[in-house]
C-alpha cells in the first residue's frame, strides 16, 4: 500500500516519554534468511514472515534495558537522501558465550528485532536492517574497576530508503540458552 496523506495530531499525554524495550534482542544472520517480509515506502508495516533456512535459528541476547538505543542517521545529497538504521545496547559480564558471539559476528551482516513494551498485549516489534542492507557490529569492551560489559553497536553501512519496519509476523526460532553463562563457571 502506498503512502496515504493524513494529518498527524499529538499522540496523547506522554507521547514523547521513553518507551521501554524488552531486554531480549533477537539477531538473525542474513545468511540464514530464506525469505523476509516486504515493504513499500511510506508504510512501515512489513508484509510476511521471516523464514529461516532449514535448521537455522536466530540468537537472543540479553541487553541491559536502559542501555537500548535505536538511532536513525539521515544523510545524502539531493535525490539520494536516506537513513542508516541502528541498534545499540550493553551486555553485562564477560562470559565465554558473549566473547564467542563477538568473535563470530564481527564481519557478519544481521537483521535485528527489538520489541517495544508499548502497553499492548503483544508489544510492537521493530525490524532493523534487511538481507540486502544488513547491520554490521562494532564493540566497545569495558573491564575495569567500574564495570565489566560490552557495548554493541549495529549499523547499516549503506543509506536505505526505509526506516525500521513494524514486524507483526511469526516469531523466529531462537537458539537454546547457554548452559553456563557466568564467568568462571
Amino acid at each position: 500500500m502506498a503512502y496515504k496523506k493524513v494529518s498527524i495530531p499529538k499522540n496523547g499525554d506522554g507521547a514523547g516519554c521513553a518507551t521501554a524495550k524488552a531486554s531480549e534482542i533477537i539477531i538473525i544472520d542474513v545468511d540464514d534468511i530464506k525469505a523476509e517480509p516486504t515493504r513499500t515506502v511510506g508504510n512501515p508495516a512489513m508484509d510476511g514472515d521471516y523464514e529461516l533456512n532449514e535448521g537455522a535459528t536466530a540468537i537472543a541476547i540479553y541487553a541491559t534495558p536502559s542501555s537500548i538505543d535505536l538511532p536513525e542517521e539521515y544523510s545524502g545529497d539531493a535525490d539520494a537522501r536516506g537513513v542508516k538504521q541502528g541498534v545499540a545496547f550493553e551486555h553485562p559480564g564477560n562470559s565465554v558465550e558473549i566473547k564467542g558471539f563477538t568473535e563470530a559476528y564481527m564481519n557478519r551482516g544481521v537483521v535485528i528485532l527489538v520489541k517495544e513494551c508499548d502497553g499492548s498485549a503483544t508489544g510492537r516489534t521493530q525490524a532493523f536492517g534487511s538481507k540486502c542492507n544488513p547491520l554490521f557490529m562494532t564493540v566497545e569492551n569495558t573491564n575495569n574497576k567500574e564495570a565489566t560489559k560490552r557495548k554493541f553497536t549495529f549499523k547499516q553501512e549503506l543509506n536505505d530508503k526505509f526506516l525500521p519496519g513494524d514486524y507483526s509476523g511469526a516469531a523466529v526460532s531462537v537458539a537454546d540458552k547457554a548452559v553456563t553463562t557466568q564467568e568462571g563457571a
